[in-house]
């Protein structure tokens, strides 16, 4: 039998966001049962085997198109027939560039993430709808989250975009498949357009080998200049504002309060504090372009709170290397170092980072966002709960919740970092993990959906 040959596309892979590891593993899991995988995405990307460039979302006229789109972003420097016109020479371009590479590979599926779901890009939806049909491409579309879910993105500036929206957005078409990863979004979906779809939340290999120290990550701390006996709080999402980074360092000055109660006492893990000891918040994940305001407010705000700050992008990858001399860390070196992780996100489609915690065995402090409270939560797992809000801005409009929520989380932390126990909560937040979000759920799925053989 001949391999099956299958596309993945999205704006970017190769990245250390929720959507490119969602990639990577469907990728993973596909060539194990024998299947040529190819990635279509675009110019931002790290390994794709097709590079569209105008599949990127920030790039050229395409930022434009979308601030010009809707009434959030307050430009109108294109009338709605200039919007229409830049809008469909995107699409044409996409769509003929699609069309190339298919009649060059013929895939016999391609697998869909975003591209109809994000508003941000909203000529590759129609691009990738018309390709579907003019090909008769069998299409399996996940949305890991919808455009109505951000505030930005709910107000179309015209009748010809929010027609355009519910005809592409994501569009009713017998030969899509449609998945998104809560229960929320299906419900809605359901609702807004009449869509039927599968619930598939975000997964992870628990069979792999657990995280640890060894000869390539061993100098991660002193790379960076934090003391082995500091304590580490890992913050591993992007920095974008619907993460709630300002509420992590909120929380450290909190629990800085009162480091003399952890000071010279062992730790859950084994650590020791001493009075040279600090508390140091490292950020992992990278700032998008257009929220470069929102990384300068973060570290406006560190500074003045008197707070340890890492920001570590620049030396961390999806994976290792070590090219001209210059070492970049895994994400997963940096949970390694992790004495704690913060979660406190407003609002996720699902939470890539909460799962990787839960494999890293790491306590969490996490924000309760809404699909945590619905789909989560009632999985079992015990976190160290900064509460569901309310949640207001600031003058700097960086959000706050109330702070007796982060000193009740601040007093539980304490007790759990000299729980001598609380590995046992952790194993127990793992085996969790593995019964509701192991690769084999992902895996019976695309076996199921692409007829491979188990």
């Amino acid at each position: 039998m001949p391999k099956k040959k299958i596309a993945i596309c999205h704006y970017r892979v190769g990245g250390t966001d929720g959507v490119s590891l969602e990639i990577a593993k469907r990728k993973q899991i596909l060539e194990k049962h024998g299947c040529e995988v190819k990635l279509i995405a675009g110019n931002r990307s790290r390994g794709a085997d097709f590079i569209i460039d105008e599949l990127e979302w920030d790039n050229g006229i395409i930022p434009i198109i979308k601030e010009n789109g809707f009434i959030y972003f307050r430009r109108k420097d294109l009338n709605e027939k200039e919007f229409i016109k830049k809008t469909h020479d995107i699409c044409e371009i996409i769509e003929r560039r699609l069309g190339a590479i298919y009649l060059n590979e013929k895939f016999n599926c391609i697998l869909i993430h975003n591209v109809f779901s994000f508003g941000g890009h909203i000529a590759a939806a129609r691009a990738f709808t018309r390709w579907i049909k003019h090909y008769n491409i069998k299409a399996i579309a996940t949305h890991h989250d919808f455009y109505w879910e951000r505030r930005e993105f709910n107000m179309p500036r015209s009748g010809y975009l929010r027609n355009y929206m519910k005809k592409y957005m994501p569009p009713n078409d017998p030969n899509i498949e449609h998945v998104v990863i809560n229960t929320l979004a299906q419900q809605e979906l359901k609702r807004r357009r009449g869509i039927n779809s599968t619930v598939l939340p975000d997964i992870f290999n628990f069979n792999q080998p657990l995280w640890k120290k060894d000869d390539f990550n061993k100098d991660f701390l002193k790379q960076f200049g934090i003391k082995e006996n500091d304590l580490i709080i890992l913050q591993a999402t992007r920095v974008i504002p619907r993460k709630g980074i300002e509420i992590s360092i909120d929380f450290v000055k909190t629990l800085l309060q009162d480091i003399d109660l952890i000071t010279w006492k062992k730790l859950y893990n084994g650590k020791l504090l001493d009075s040279r000891s600090n508390i140091v918040l490292v950020l992992a994940g990278y700032a998008e372009d257009e929220k470069r305001e929102y990384l300068f407010k973060l570290k406006t705000k560190a500074f003045d709170d008197h707070i340890h700050v890492k920001f570590i992008s620049g030396h961390v990858k999806a994976s290792r290397s070590f090219h001209q001399g210059i070492k970049t860390y895994s994400l997963w070196d940096a949970y390694v170092h992790a004495d704690l992780v913060t979660f406190p996100s407003f609002w996720e489609g699902w939470g890539n980072q909460f799962i990787e915690a839960v494999f890293a065995k790491k306590p969490i402090v996490a924000f309760e966002y809404p699909v945590f409270k619905s789909d989560i939560k009632k999985e079992g797992y015990q976190v160290i709960s900064l509460g569901d809000g309310p949640v207001t801005e600031d003058n700097d409009d960086l959000k706050k919740i109330p702070q007796k929520n982060i000193d009740q989380a601040a007093k539980v932390t304490i007790n759990w970092l000299l729980d001598q126990d609380l590995n046992k909560k952790l194993d127990q937040n793992f085996s969790l993990g593995k019964k509701y979000h192991d690769f084999k759920i992902l895996e019976n799925f695309l076996i199921k959906k692409l007829n491979l053989k188990p």
